[in-house]
């Protein structure tokens, strides 16, 4: 008689970004298996996927707390985006998510320092924060507020920053609003060209990238870690050059030995959490003038995937290295 196979997962419960293995027994010498997953979701969608999927536990850090804090922000689609800070918080950090672009234009022109500033403070004045270990993390367009607040701000110190696919140029000035430095950007983008799906492709807008320092965070100014994650595919921003004059200021003014980058090839503009699929085209609302486009974003399947994967687990780490070094063991964060 015939064995029936037998399929064990393990860990049988885990995070979003935690590999998981998979096992299947009681199979014939080089027997073709498709392992098939269906997952509903609590809106009730359906996903599935088809592969083999290989394990490597990830730890967690226990303990009573304080914890430490992580400010994220995320791109121009002017959404608030909250699974990056919830399974950040999954992984011991006190992550907040706030949104900086909003659908109404009259809003934008109060948003500035001040607001940035407040939205720091939050973290800071909680009893169950630390105080000092603080960090900022943003995507695309939330790269230059990330930057910009950081080397201006008189009151946002992060003890390091986290800045994924973005750029240094469209400094943000202290007494402008998100609509007046925005404002600059959009027209850049009538400069745009398109492939021959008629995809918008915005990275050359950027280029080349301003000498002119009024033009530019000065990065000579940044007194934290600074972590930049590229893609050397993106197609949506000039990351590549912005991170090559990001570390040539750096070098400059000396204070080189606070960067890190990674550059991924094959990697386009959408870097997320593994595991998420990869999105080389979509429909983008602009955040200003509303005008919906198709958005070329860039990268390769598979290369991106490697990427996104990577590249959590490098940004996990240097979370780790300079916001929990001096901090007690803690549990979990719920915030």
């Amino acid at each position: 008689m015939n064995s029936v196979p037998v399929l064990t997962v393990k860990p049988w419960r885990a995070l979003f970004d935690e590999k998981f293995h998979v096992v299947v027994g009681n199979l014939p010498p080089t027997q073709e298996v498709t392992l098939h997953s269906l997952h509903q979701s609590e809106d009730t969608d359906y996903w599935e996927a088809f592969g083999n999927y290989v394990s490597d536990a990830q730890g967690r850090v226990t303990g009573p707390g304080p914890f430490p804090g992580v400010l994220d922000m995320w791109g121009g689609g002017g959404s608030l985006v909250e699974y990056r800070a919830a399974l950040l918080a999954s992984h011991g950090f006190a992550a907040m998510t706030i949104i900086y672009l909003f659908p109404d234009h009259k809003k934008n022109t109060t948003i500035g320092y001040p607001y940035f500033e407040n939205a720091f403070r939050l973290p800071q004045d909680h009893p169950l924060v630390a105080t000092d270990r603080i960090a900022l993390l943003g995507i695309s367009a939330a790269v230059p507020v990330v930057l910009s607040i950081t080397a201006y701000s008189k009151t946002v110190k992060p003890r390091c920053c986290v800045c994924i696919s973005g750029t240094h140029t469209g400094r943000i000035e202290a007494t402008q609003s998100i609509a007046e430095a925005y404002s600059r950007i959009e027209k850049l983008y009538k400069k745009a060209c398109r492939d021959e799906k008629n995809h918008i492709i915005w990275r050359d807008v950027f280029l080349p990238i301003p000498e002119d320092i009024d033009l530019k965070v000065e990065m000579g100014r940044i007194t934290c870690p600074l972590l930049l994650v590229v893609g050397q595919d993106d197609q949506n921003n000039a990351t590549v050059e912005s991170a090559d004059d990001m570390k040539q200021m750096m070098e400059r003014a000396g204070n080189s030995n606070l960067l890190t980058t990674l550059s991924y090839p094959g990697a386009g503009h959408l870097i997320e959490m593994p595991y998420s699929p990869h999105c080389k085209v979509s429909s983008f609302l602009k955040p200003l003038s509303r005008e919906r486009v198709l958005a070329l974003w860039g990268g390769l399947t598979k290369p991106h995937a490697v990427a996104q994967e990577d590249s959590w687990e490098k940004i996990l780490g240097f979370l780790r290295e300079h916001l929990c070094h001096s901090v007690k063991p803690h549990v979990q964060s719920r915030l």
